[in-house]
């Protein structure tokens, strides 16, 4: 491969916004994920990659409203007000926000205390996406180095070629959840630490508490 060095950062975005905001929510800064929604990637990212030259998208589904029945109708508006902010935020931080898959209704786990089970929302069919535009950048060149932030095993096949063609994968996992198989696949591993996931939280929500 020609000598590129601009890496371009592929984020699988719910599993990344799922993640971060466990750590979000253990140390109060939001009480449920739809909360998140303004948040640094560029500062996240430059200081990972020491650099604030990588190009950075972001990879999530294009949300429509539910009519019924009303909990899903209610929890669809939450979601779309949610992402609609997310969306704002990635512009505002120079993150490309990547229309992919799809969003599927999904039977979520059951109540312990009544025995119901909360139907939730599941991006579908993201994985693909990236997998696919990873391969394109490799086969263009546009560039030589590829950081996943995916733990999802779909992506071995594109992580595999991406090496044997020459290009170099970094894979960007959060501490507790990394993937062996991609560990093993990948050039090198960067670990995501708690502390840098509220570092660029605060940034963009500069003393924000639930006590507040």
């Amino acid at each position: 491969m020609e000598n590129i060095t601009k890496p371009i950062i592929y984020i699988d975005g719910q599993n990344f916004i799922y993640k971060a905001a466990e750590v979000l929510i253990a140390e109060g800064r939001i009480s449920e994920k739809q909360q998140l929604h303004t948040f640094s990637f560029s500062h996240l990212f430059g200081n990972l990659m020491k650099s604030d030259q990588s190009e950075i998208r972001y990879y999530g589904t294009k949300l429509r409203s539910h009519r019924s029945p009303p909990e899903i109708a209610a929890k669809s508006i939450v979601t779309l007000d949610s992402q609609r902010k997310l969306r704002n935020s990635l512009a505002r931080d120079s993150v490309g926000f990547i229309e992919s898959g799809k969003l599927k209704l999904r039977e979520g786990d059951i109540r312990k205390h009544c025995g119901k089970q909360d139907p939730h929302f599941q991006e579908k069919g993201v994985d693909v996406r990236l997998a696919v535009d990873m391969l394109k950048d490799l086969y263009k060149n546009k560039t030589n180095t590829f950081v996943v932030v995916s733990s999802d095993t779909d992506l071995l096949p594109p992580i595999r070629e991406v090496r044997e063609m020459g290009g170099k994968v970094i894979y960007v996992g959060f501490s507790n959840k990394l993937t062996k198989a991609i560990i093993e696949n990948a050039n090198e591993t960067q670990v995501i630490r708690d502390s840098e996931i509220l570092e660029a939280y605060d940034i963009m929500n500069p003393q924000t508490t639930l006590d507040e």
